[in-house]
C-alpha cells in the first residue's frame, strides 16, 4: 500500500519501525479484533492502514463533503495524530506502563465513529517511535448497554432504552413517538444522561457508555 500526505511534515519510512511498530500493531489489532487500524510514524507520516480505516474515513469525508471529499483523513484523525506526537515529544507526560490512551468522536450521531490513540514509545535505540489510532464504530452494532455501564452511571431502565436509540441515529421526535411519551420528557432523559456521562453531546454519551465494549 503506498503512502499518502496527511497536511503533517514526513520523512521516508523508518525501517526499525517495519520490525518494531508494526510488529506491535499486529499484536494490538489480533488481541482487539479492531474494524480499523492507522498507524504513523514519529514524524507523521502514515506507515499502515486497512481498508476499515479508509472506507470509515471516506465515510466520514463524504457525509461532510459530497462528492467533492477531498482525498485526506478527517481533520479529528490528524488533530488527534499531532496530540499524540505532542506526547511523545514530551516523554515525561507519558502515563507509565504505556497505558496512555487519547479519545475523540467523530463523524454524526446516526453513524459516529470512535478514536482511540495510543502513543507507541520506542522499546529500544533501534526501534522508532509510532502512533497508533483505532477507529471503532459506535452505532448499530452496539445496541446493547453493558450491565457495568448500567452501574457507573446510574442508568434507569428507561434511560438505557433512550440509549439504544440514540445508538441508531433516532431523533428526539421519533424515540418519543416510538415510546409514546412527549418529546419534552426525551428532551429531559436525554439531559440526564448528558449529566451523568459527564459529555455535551450525545455522540459523547455513546463514547462513554460503550467505551469498553
Amino acid at each position: 500500500m503506498s503512502r499518502r500526505s496527511i497536511g503533517i511534515p514526513c520523512t521516508t519510512m523508518p525501517k526499525a519501525t517495519n520490525g518494531g511498530g508494526l510488529l506491535r500493531l499486529q499484536e494490538i489489532a489480533d488481541r482487539r479484533m479492531i474494524p480499523g487500524v492507522l498507524l504513523f510514524s514519529g514524524s507523521g507520516d502514515v506507515l499502515f492502514m486497512n481498508s476499515e480505516a479508509d472506507a470509515l474515513s471516506r465515510q466520514i469525508m463524504g457525509v461532510r463533503h459530497g462528492a467533492d471529499a477531498p482525498d485526506v483523513l478527517p481533520a479529528e484523525v490528524l488533530e488527534l495524530c499531532a496530540s499524540l506526537r505532542n506526547l511523545l515529544d514530551s516523554p515525561e507526560n507519558l502515563m507509565p506502563g504505556g497505558q496512555h490512551e487519547m479519545r475523540r468522536v467523530i463523524g454524526d450521531v446516526q453513524s459516529p465513529v470512535l478514536l482511540r490513540g495510543f502513543p507507541l514509545a520506542p522499546h529500544s535505540e533501534k526501534d522508532e517511535a509510532c502512533m497508533l489510532i483505532i477507529m471503532e464504530k459506535i452505532g448499530r452494532e452496539r445496541r446493547v448497554v453493558p450491565d457495568q455501564a448500567k452501574d457507573q452511571f446510574r442508568l434507569t431502565d428507561r434511560e438505557v432504552e433512550i440509549v439504544k436509540y440514540i445508538s441508531e441515529g433516532w431523533t428526539n421526535k421519533e424515540i418519543a413517538r416510538h415510546l409514546g411519551i412527549s418529546e419534552h420528557t426525551v428532551k429531559e432523559h436525554v439531559r440526564h444522561l448528558l449529566k451523568k456521562t459527564k459529555t455535551t453531546t450525545r455522540t459523547g454519551i455513546l463514547a462513554q457508555i460503550f467505551q469498553d465494549t
